[in-house]
């Protein structure tokens, strides 16, 4: 079998299994809400624990004893520029948590489509998908994953990209969009206004994200794009929710689960990222 060992374990989350079961319960339990009625999809930030691990287990809570087969994860490339969509083609990932299976009849489903190509480099160092998988091992122990990096895609790329992806949904699989929102600060070249005091820069932060996340509730995948194109917003998952919205065509309004920024963990108000946690229920 070959096995993506994780990457992330003692820096991002916790090295040792019993610490991390327990800081993802502890997540999870504070989370408002049940499970819901089936998802279609859920987008979900990607930043350590300490820093987003709230925002995403409120939405994975909604997951948990649902009747998923299968979860297929967009995630961004922060690392590696490719154009289309990197699959990677193993039979697992390894958490301290255990052995997360790859749906591998997903994998060679996406495969097939012109933009997908199997490509191991890109997640080498990746964060933003491997981050999920204790939390969807907590909520939905043994289900399979689909693992897909997002590159560049071309505005003409996106309903192409898509229709492989609707091959997918068969209605046992939920799609996770990973994605943190706007990135504000010098360090990450973004200052739309200027950091006067942390109330300030809340609030402003706070209408910036709204703005996004208002239209990908609305499932307009163009009115997202317009959005970013206006603002410069710098929403490292902006790729894939692109491509989820795209495969998701208005079908069902998105629901805002839970939403802050690194503001509010660390009290730094000069740099600062924000998490939000989106479910959209199947037709």
């Amino acid at each position: 079998m070959t096995i993506k060992r994780s990457r992330l374990a003692g820096t991002w989350y916790a090295r040792d299994a019993a610490q991390l079961s327990r800081q993802v319960d502890e997540f999870l339990g504070a989370a408002s809400g049940g499970p819901a009625a089936a998802l279609l999809g859920l987008i979900v930030p990607h930043a350590g624990y300490v820093y987003s691990g709230r925002a995403a287990a409120a939405g994975y809570r909604r997951l948990r004893g649902g009747d998923y087969q299968r979860v297929t994860i967009l995630a961004p490339s922060h690392f590696a520029a490719f154009h289309g969509v990197a699959v990677l083609e193993v039979d697992g990932f390894e958490t301290p948590l255990g052995t997360v299976p790859v749906h591998r009849a997903g994998v060679e489903t996406l495969l097939g489509g012109s933009l997908y190509h199997s490509d191991a480099g890109p997640f080498q160092e990746e964060h933003s998908l491997e981050i999920q998988l204790p939390l969807l091992q907590r909520v939905l122990p043994n289900v399979p994953v689909v693992p897909a990096l997002i590159g560049d895609l071309g505005p003409d790329d996106f309903a192409t990209a898509a229709s492989t992806l609707a091959q997918l949904d068969d209605g046992k699989t939920v799609f996770v969009v990973s994605s943190d929102f706007v990135h504000y600060g010098w360090r990450f070249g973004y200052v739309p206004f200027a950091a006067e005091g942390p109330e300030q820069v809340r609030t402003a932060l706070r209408g910036l994200d709204m703005g996004a996340i208002t239209r990908i509730g609305s499932g307009d995948a163009q009115a997202f794009r317009d959005y970013l194109a206006e603002t410069g917003a710098t929403i490292c998952g902006a790729l894939p929710i692109t491509l989820f919205l795209t495969f998701h065509r208005r079908r069902t309004p998105g629901e805002l689960i839970e939403y802050y920024s690194s503001l509010d963990v660390t009290g730094d108000f000069e740099h600062t990222v924000s998490y939000a946690s989106i479910a959209f229920p199947r037709p």
